[in-house]
């Protein structure tokens, strides 16, 4: 009769394994096109697990990427922080090798990476496709650097605005000029967590650096946009030729990227000149009268858009602020004689191509 009480408990645990496993997943896909003959990739590339300072289980980081539509992520756990260590076998390749197979089943690009964790200058860098994180374990940073570049690393300067690590503001080190010169740092993090630096967009512009942007995220992913106060988690676009682990890098070194916070984009004008083009279409004119005429505004992209006109004598023709909210449509009204048709800048204020530099467009209105 015993043996009944356990049979059940059996049945029960494997139950619920089925219904798990059953259950759906559903992905909130991120509307942004691709642009120029390449993907637009939705990636994050600074993400952490309780193999350093993180709060969840390495596969956790896996499904929430597939559930908030994102396409490749990067797991780049401390070496030199492991407050779990106690708990977990931290071994620093063990976080890569259990997200392995979950990645395979929802197709996520999973990207092998470590960070490097150390005082400013040069502070926290992120290597990414490497082979060994085991092997950035030496004191001398640079060496370590080097050794992670000897792997084929692609190295960015984390989060070089952080309070905690630039209490007297963001600045440019003479160590970090060494290290852009000895070929030890590719890219900069222009977004982290929840800000971004408009000093560092600079900085990537100058140097011809890879910006990137992303979460860092340590908590549950709904915990973390609480925490950080944001709608959705910070987002490198990649623009690669292919959905690949290889083309991914191969864009990373080639500078084929801009950064999402909020409705904020970042890059180089090329870039972003072409999300908007590709997300915001102008209509012709559905209805002409002798002084006024009439235009759709359609916005199919995910980012919200907010623009103000740049000459003051072009006040009198279109409107001086235009809202285009995500996946909507506007109606915009342009005055001026019948048959007419004027050009009209405008400043895409939430679009940002060096500092805070905005980017302009121009419509025949």
């Amino acid at each position: 009769m015993r043996r009944y009480p356990l049979l059940l408990i059996f049945l029960c645990c494997l139950f619920h394994t089925n219904s798990v496993h059953s259950q759906q997943l559903i992905r909130k896909e991120i509307h942004l096109p691709d642009i120029m003959g390449y993907q637009t990739l939705k990636c994050d590339l600074h993400i952490h697990t309780v193999f350093s300072d993180g709060h969840v289980w390495p596969d956790v980081r896996i499904w929430e990427a597939f559930r908030e539509g994102l396409d490749a992520v990067a797991i780049t756990d401390h070496l030199e922080y492991q407050p779990h260590k106690k708990y977990v076998d931290t071994v620093s390749n063990n976080a890569y090798e259990l997200m392995k197979s979950t990645a395979e089943e929802l197709n996520i690009l999973l990207i092998k990476g470590v960070e490097v964790t150390r005082k400013m200058p040069p502070g926290h860098l992120n290597a990414l496709f490497i082979e060994n994180a085991d092997l950035a374990d030496d004191p001398d940073y640079e060496k370590t650097l080097q050794g992670l570049a000897d792997q084929g690393a692609f190295i960015f300067w984390n989060h070089p605005g952080w309070i905690a690590q630039a209490k007297d503001g963001i600045r440019w080190y003479d160590e970090h000029t060494r290290l852009v010169e000895k070929n030890l740092i590719h890219g900069i993090e222009v977004g982290n967590y929840g800000e971004w630096y408009p000093e560092a967009l600079g900085w990537c512009m100058e140097k011809n650096l890879t910006l990137s942007c992303n979460s860092d995220i340590h908590e549950p992913s709904d915990i973390y946009r609480e925490y950080a106060g944001v709608k959705h988690r910070l987002v490198t676009l990649v623009f690669a030729r292919e959905r690949t682990l290889e083309s991914i890098r191969e864009a990373l070194l080639d500078h084929r990227t801009a950064g999402w916070f909020e409705d904020t984009l970042m890059g180089q004008e090329k870039w972003l000149n072409e999300l908007f083009l590709q997300s915001v279409t102008l209509s012709k004119p559905f209805n002409e009268m002798d002084r006024e005429r009439f235009y759709y505004l359609s916005n199919s992209s995910d980012v919200s858009y907010t623009l103000h006109i740049e000459n003051e004598a072009d006040k009198s023709l279109a409107p001086e602020r235009i809202f285009m909210p995500a996946n909507s449509t506007i109606l915009l009204s342009v005055k001026g004689q019948k048959g007419s048709v004027v050009p009209v800048s405008y400043i895409v204020e939430n679009c940002f191509i060096r500092g805070r530099e905005n980017l302009k467009i121009t419509w025949n209105l």
